[in-house]
């Protein structure tokens, strides 16, 4: 027996599991792990368990699921939020979690974004923020991203292969080897053209989270007064 700590909706919650995961072949159907880890498959168990099914989780949206998983509060930016680089640089010093999602696009757009090396429909691993000098002596502001397939890259300015590159920051940034695992850095300002919005949960290791669950007709309120040392 295993058990997963969620926070649906706030509430503290330990979900019991039983160890049969669906494969076919003996290849998980769903997520799969990095070698033997059971934990990526024991948490999309859970996340199902707590919806009824694997078919309700297959889509979501991505600052509400890391709020459920780890009780962090997020919030979700659009792109044409002001001073969003500066909202994001400081959220990664503060190792917040960030995501950055496309939204579902018709069957060309899909395919255009395809030839670039990006997916519709997905949902991205934000893991880094940097501003840079480029070798024409441009600032630019550059963002990290993980495909969570663990392959298939963007093909743009400052993808693996992109000749924007010098050795000296391929250095700086630490990515000297390209490797398809599916990170890639792009030029923020593609990142608001292509991406449709950019999510952010405040996690921090030693907070305390906790809830109040109440009941209320719809349409009514509550206020709670909160008294902090």
């Amino acid at each position: 027996m295993y058990g997963v700590y969620t926070y649906k909706n706030g509430e503290k919650k330990l979900i019991t599991l039983d160890d049969y995961i669906p494969t076919v072949d003996g290849v998980t159907v769903f997520s799969h792990a990095n070698g033997k880890e059971l934990w990526v498959i024991l948490l999309e168990k859970a996340w199902a368990k707590v919806h009824g099914s694997y078919e309700r989780i297959i889509g979501g949206v991505s600052y509400q699921t890391m709020r459920d998983l780890t009780g962090a509060p997020g919030w979700s930016f659009k792109m044409d939020t002001p001073d969003l680089f500066r909202i994001v640089i400081d959220a990664d010093k503060r190792e917040f979690s960030i995501t950055a999602g496309i939204d579902n696009a018709d069957y060309q757009k899909t395919l255009r974004l395809k030839d670039l090396g990006l997916i519709a429909g997905h949902a991205y691993s934000l893991i880094a923020a940097a501003e840079v000098v480029d070798k024409k002596g441009k600032n630019v502001n550059l963002v990290q991203l993980r495909n969570p397939w663990g392959q298939f890259e963007w093909q743009g300015d400052w993808g693996d292969e992109s000749d924007c590159w010098t050795p000296e920051l391929k250095k700086q940034l630490g990515c000297e080897e390209a490797a398809d695992d599916g990170s890639f850095w792009m030029d923020f300002e593609q990142v608001k053209y292509f991406f449709s919005d950019i999510a952010i949960n405040k996690y921090v290791l030693d907070y305390t989270f906790n809830s109040l669950k109440v009941k209320q007709e719809p349409g009514s309120f509550s206020l709670f007064k909160v008294v902090l040392p």
